[in-house]
């Protein structure tokens, strides 16, 4: 993905520089000039996201495309400051109730690359729950690590990272050991990982690839799970909607799919927080 993949770490050390001398609307006004710029120059971003709004019959003009980059733009805003001042971030509909199903056996948290997930798993991993893992990318360089770590406050939260760079083989023994150990596993299922590893769903009516391990090692492990999604709804305001999947009575390819349809329902809701800026649906 041509936004996510390049090495911005000084651009958001600079971003975090000034949200700490100006403050968060200062950044937030910054932004409208960075999502100007991908809309000038970023033409294989819009062609990419095409795609996307054709299934809903949506036309991506510029306005649009705009609108999409700057909201990308403040979700990685919020990925970071969340970690600063937790406290001044609002979630709307986090429901203990579903997150006690971990409180016994752990379970697997399934998120996707929509809306504030970054910012939402540091919110969980403070409130009363096991320990909780996220497997992900580790950042590529040492400066962007950096970052991230000055960013956040160690005192108030604990992810540990499961990198999914060390392969699919290690990467799911990692994933087996935390949920062997009543632990929380947050992923996301919305992207291929490993191209021998995938299920074909149906995602507004057309055939797509995601990641079947979340699914296979829940059913394998016999753990519970439960799909979180968080749209924002204005500065620091997000909603959070909640779904446990039956993994216990329910096939691989049925949960798998129950994933995706959950996954439109609210994508439906605000596309232009849907942050998988490849074609989708090749």
């Amino acid at each position: 993905m041509e936004i996510a993949k390049k090495d911005n770490s000084f651009g958001y050390s600079l971003l975090l520089f000034i949200y700490k001398i100006l403050g968060y609307k200062s950044v937030k006004f910054i932004l409208n000039f960075v999502a100007l710029y991908y809309v000038i120059f970023a033409k294989k971003v819009k062609k990419d996201l095409k795609s996307f709004y054709d299934v809903q019959n949506i036309e991506l003009t510029n306005i649009i495309f705009f609108k999409h980059i700057k909201s990308f733009a403040v979700s990685l805003l919020d990925r970071f400051v969340s970690r600063i001042n937790p406290e001044e971030f609002k979630y709307n509909g986090i429901n203990q109730e579903y997150l006690d199903i971990f409180n016994e056996s752990g379970g697997l948290l399934l998120l996707s690359h929509f809306g504030g997930w970054a910012s939402s798993t540091h919110n969980l991993s403070t409130k009363n729950i096991p320990p909780m893992n996220a497997v992900m990318e580790d950042q590529a360089n040492e400066n962007m690590k950096e970052v991230e770590n000055n960013a956040k406050d160690n005192s108030k939260q604990n992810v540990k990272i499961i990198d999914v760079n060390q392969g699919s083989l290690s990467t799911n023994i990692q994933i087996a050991n935390a949920l062997i150990n009543n632990e929380i596993v947050a992923m996301m299922a919305d992207r291929v990982v490993d191209s021998k590893r995938t299920l074909k769903v149906d995602f507004f009516g057309k055939s797509v690839s995601i990641n079947k391990d979340p699914f296979d090692i829940a059913k394998r492990l016999n753990k519970p799970i439960v799909v979180v999604h968080t749209i924002n709804k204005g500065s620091k305001n997000y909603d959070a909607y909640y779904f446990k999947l039956n993994s216990k009575e329910q096939s691989i390819e049925d949960l798998s799919q129950q994933y995706m349809s959950i996954l439109e329902k609210i994508v439906k809701k605000d596309p232009q927080q849907w942050y998988n800026f490849y074609d989708y649906f090749i």
